[in-house]
């Protein structure tokens, strides 16, 4: 396991963010506070940001055609 840089740290801290912005619209939206919410309550923006920042965050490999699908 390698150790977390600055910059590794930063990327993570924003991708904790953007899921708390969906969590807190979850909820102003009425969502049960008891159950996790999902993407839906993200903007396709935030979403590609989300998806690209968990890709180099957690080092994985992902075949994009598979997504389009």
């Amino acid at each position: 396991m390698k150790k977390p840089t600055a910059l590794l740290k930063q990327k993570y801290q924003r991708l904790r963010e953007i899921f708390a912005l969906a969590r807190q619209r979850y909820l102003e939206a009425g969502g049960d506070p008891r159950r996790p919410t999902d993407n839906r309550y993200l903007t396709n923006e935030e979403k590609q940001e989300a998806f690209e920042i968990g890709v180099q965050v957690f080092d994985i490999q992902v075949d994009q055609a598979k997504l389009k699908s």
